[in-house]
């Protein structure tokens, strides 16, 4: 028995509900379910001792990549905090559009106005089909695909633009909000060192689909190097794993992907993984679901998952546990109701 879907949501440690959810509207949510917890229950659930109040943002119609805003009365800390990309323990989300000058637009001028904002890029890939060398600029159409890093103190976007190309189920823009982007298409998470198999878990155990594995080396000019400010020497390795119900090639593809960053270096890399648990401020854990949580409860309880907490009812009303997956960071598992 696997999980049903891919990433459910991405949860957020907020300040203030009201201005999290003016936010998230602006990028083509909306409210759907509120819930609160008592510190007691917290405690059981998220091993946080503080009352808790939550917001459910649905996106459209869209099945996976909602967010969870959750105000925390006694929260542990600020959390990532705008963190680097290559930060050891980050987590962000990625939103498509189709106008990725639009999306510059909107967190330059907040930048401008001195909020806090980390602005990265546009950074654009032009070696898709084919190698640049190999492309004919003005006598074909080129493919390429953009990326913008928009980072606030808690909201952690990447906004990635798809040119002359389309993946038409990976994502569903909501053109009527302002920042005219879809749910989180995928979900990242970055661990530092060299053992890509301690991702192993999420295909064994979890059930989701491993789909692609991609190497990247130090190379200026080359959108993830540049993104990822890799450092000569430096190697990234990139893994997916999608939605069980996901196809293989592009035109199949659906929105939910978790993505694992692993960075190879010798320099010093600062663990942040205590600081997305439950309770921080910002992005915090991934949530997944299931049809038969008894089951899958066993399931992690049996592999190498630590932190595992008891099925309780969440602040929506949804049977739930917490765990540590292999790789040191944060999830939720709930139960379906049908």
């Amino acid at each position: 028995m696997s999980v049903q879907g891919g990433i459910y949501e991405f949860t957020i440690g907020v300040s203030n509900l009201e201005h999290s959810v003016s936010f998230w509207e602006s990028c083509g949510y909306h409210v759907g379910l509120k819930g609160e917890l008592s510190s007691d229950h917290s405690n059981k659930l998220y091993d946080v001792d503080a009352n808790l109040q939550s917001i459910r943002m649905n996106h459209q119609n869209a099945s996976a990549g909602l967010v969870r805003l959750m105000k925390w009365d006694k929260p542990l800390g600020e959390g990532l905090n705008m963190a680097p990309l290559r930060s050891f323990g980050n987590r962000w989300s990625v939103h498509k559009t189709d106008n990725i000058a639009n999306a510059y637009v909107h967190g330059e001028v907040l930048r401008q106005q001195g909020h806090p904002i980390n602005l990265v890029g546009p950074h654009y890939n032009l070696n898709l089909d084919k190698k640049v060398s190999e492309k004919k600029p003005f006598k074909e159409t080129l493919a390429a695909t953009g990326e913008l890093l928009l980072f606030q103190p808690e909201a952690q976007l990447v906004i990635m633009s798809r040119m002359n190309f389309s993946i038409p189920k990976y994502g569903t823009i909501n053109q009527k909000a302002p920042l005219r982007v879809s749910e989180g298409c995928h979900m990242a998470i970055v661990l530092k060192g060299n053992d890509k198999t301690i991702f192993d878990f999420y295909e064994d155990v979890i059930g989701l689909k491993r789909y692609r594995e991609l190497n990247i080396e130090y190379q200026p000019g080359y959108m993830p190097s540049d993104m990822f400010d890799l450092k000569p020497g430096e190697t990234l390795t990139e893994l997916n794993f999608d939605d069980p119900k996901s196809g293989t090639e592009p035109e199949e593809h659906l929105p939910g992907r978790l993505r694992c960053f692993m960075v190879s270096t010798k320099n010093q890399l600062p663990d942040l993984r205590t600081k997305s648990t439950p309770g921080n401020k910002g992005y915090t854990f991934y949530t997944l679901r299931t049809s038969d949580i008894k089951n899958m409860f066993k399931r992690i309880e049996l592999s190498h998952a630590t932190g595992q907490t008891d099925i309780c009812i969440n602040e929506f009303g949804e049977d739930s546990f917490y765990f540590l997956s292999p790789d040191g960071f944060s999830w939720v598992m709930q139960a379906i109701n049908e």
